[in-house]
């Protein structure tokens, strides 16, 4: 092989296996629920509460964080990712606000088995669930709350919660989302709370 050709080849290698060694390790995150401030009396016959369905964007169901750079541009981040899908970790830290919130012990996440009664059910359209480049992040979320005896909507909601997260860095924008799942948490236990829901009806 000629010199300069083994050079070069050498030179590619070398590159290469340098590329390779600076690649960031993966990190995976989790929305977190509410923290209980103070021990709240749970109720002689809590709600028992269906969280679902819950819709969400598609541009949401991949497992890198989302970034909106501009008005119509996203930024899927390469290596902080979502430990569980967002959808999925969504559900779970909205049932677990509402635990604590109501407070009940008797939440359920769709779908449920058809042997669950329920008093009431939140059905959910989440259209925005993301921060922009300044690292504020934003919520968009309507939903309806529904008596399940008789399948009337008690009340009907949509709103927008924005939360500054203090920082562009990934652990801020997901404690940021937590926080803004929180509100939207706080809104719908007022919602139950004042639906007048007959004490003790799943039972």
């Amino acid at each position: 092989m000629r010199p300069i050709l083994h050079t070069f080849l050498v030179s590619i290698c070398l590159a290469l296996v340098a590329g390779c060694g600076v690649t960031k390790p993966s990190r995976y995150y989790l929305l977190t629920p509410a923290e209980e401030q103070s021990p709240a009396a749970m109720r002689t016959a809590p709600p028992a509460v269906g969280i679902g369905p819950v819709a969400f964007p598609a541009y949401l169901d991949r497992p890198e964080i989302v970034l909106r750079t501009g008005g119509n541009e996203l930024n899927y981040a390469g290596s902080d990712r979502w430990a569980e899908p967002l959808k999925t970790a969504f559900n779970r830290t909205l049932a677990e606000n509402l635990s604590i919130m109501l407070p009940t012990d008797r939440t359920v996440i769709h779908p449920w088995p058809r042997s669950i009664v329920l008093d009431c059910q939140v059905i959910i359209d989440v259209t925005r669930f993301d921060a922009d480049a300044g690292g504020k992040v934003i919520l968009t979320a309507g939903w309806e709350l529904v008596r399940s005896s008789d399948s009337t909507v008690l009340q009907r909601s949509k709103a927008t919660y924005t939360e500054a997260a203090g920082s562009t860095g990934y652990p801020a924008i997901v404690a940021a989302q937590s926080r803004a799942v929180e509100r939207l948490s706080l809104d719908i236990a007022a919602a139950i709370n004042s639906a007048g829901l007959p004490a003790g009806q799943s039972r």
